[in-house]
C-alpha cells in the first residue's frame, strides 16, 4: 500500500471509529486478498446493525459521516458507497448487516476495527454451469461472427469495429473459462495474471483494425481462428456438444460473402 493509500485508509478508519453505529470494519477487495498494488482501490467492508443500515448509507451520500472529501461519489447496488477524492484516490465502502457478513468469504478480509467475529474461509463451490456457459459462448461467437458480412456490406465500418471488440471480448472470456478463473476472482482492471503467457501474447498481437473493409475482415478472421482453436478442445473436455452445423454454415457464409477463410 502506498503512502497515499495508507493515508486514505487512516482517514476512513478515523471516520468509522467515531461512528457508534459501526460494529466492525474490514479491509477487503484486492488489499484484503493480499493482491493490492499502487493502482488499487481501498475497499472496506463495514458491518452495521440492520436498523442502522439505511441511515449510514444516507449519511455517506450526504457527506455526514466524516469520510474523506470526494469530487465524485455514488451508491452501487444500494449498498456500496464509492468515492473518488480530489487526488483521484478511490475507495469503496460495502455496508453489510451482521447476518450478511457471516456469509462472506473470510479468506479475503482483514480486521481493521471492531469485535465482530470473522466469517470462515468459504470453500470453492463446484462449477456446475461451466458446460452451459461454454455452449452459450460458442453459439454467440458464431452468431456475431456471421453478422460481419452485413456490416461490411453496408460499409458500416464503425459497427464493424464494435463487432471486432465483441468478438475479442468473447475470446478473452473463453480463455478465462479455459483457465478455470471464476468470475468472483476476476477484476475489472486486471487480466494479465489470469492468462497464460501464450494466451496473453496472442491477444496482444491482435491488430486494432482501421475503419475499412480489409482490415476489419482480417481482424475478425484472426480472432475467429484463435477462438475456434481453443473452444473446441474445451467443449470436448466439458462434454459440450459442438455446434458443427452452425460452424460449417458460418464458415461457408464468410467464405462466400467476404472471401474469408477461418
Amino acid at each position: 500500500m502506498t503512502e497515499d493509500q495508507q493515508t486514505l485508509l487512516d482517514q476512513i478508519l478515523a471516520a468509522l471509529a467515531a461512528d457508534g453505529r459501526v460494529r466492525s470494519a474490514w479491509l477487503s477487495g484486492s488489499f484484503g486478498k493480499g493482491a493490492g498494488d499502487a493502482w488499487s482501490d481501498v475497499d472496506l467492508t463495514v458491518v452495521v446493525d440492520g436498523p442502522d443500515l439505511a441511515a449510514c448509507l444516507r449519511d455517506c451520500a450526504a457527506g455526514a459521516l466524516g469520510l474523506p472529501a470526494t469530487v465524485f461519489s455514488h451508491l452501487v447496488h444500494g449498498r456500496i458507497f464509492s468515492g473518488v477524492t480530489p487526488g483521484w484516490s478511490r475507495f469503496d465502502l460495502a455496508f453489510l448487516t451482521p447476518a450478511e457478513f457471516s456469509g462472506q468469504d473470510g479468506a479475503g478480509l482483514r480486521r481493521l476495527l471492531g469485535e465482530t467475529a470473522a466469517p470462515p474461509p468459504r470453500p470453492a463451490a463446484p462449477d456446475s454451469d461451466a458446460a452451459d456457459r461454454i455452449s452459450r459462448l460458442a453459439h454467440e461467437f458464431l452468431r456475431v461472427l456471421g453478422l460481419s458480412p452485413a456490416c461490411l456490406g453496408r460499409e458500416e465500418w464503425l459497427v464493424g469495429q464494435q463487432g471486432v471488440e465483441l468478438l475479442r471480448g468473447m475470446l478473452v472470456e473463453l480463455m478465462l473459462e479455459a483457465n478455470g478463473v471464476p468470475r468472483s476472482a476476476r477484476g475489472a482492471k486486471r487480466l494479465n495474471d489470469f492468462l497464460h503467457p501464450a494466451q496473453r501474447a496472442a491477444l496482444e498481437a491482435l491488430p486494432v483494425p482501421a475503419a475499412e473493409r480489409a482490415a476489419l475482415a482480417a481482424a475478425q478472421g484472426e480472432i475467429a481462428r484463435l477462438f475456434l482453436a481453443e473452444a473446441r478442445p474445451l467443449a470436448q473436455r466439458l462434454g459440450v456438444a459442438w455446434p458443427e452445423a452452425f460452424e460449417a454454415a458460418t464458415r461457408d457464409h464468410l467464405r462466400r460473402e467476404l472471401g474469408l477463410a477461418i
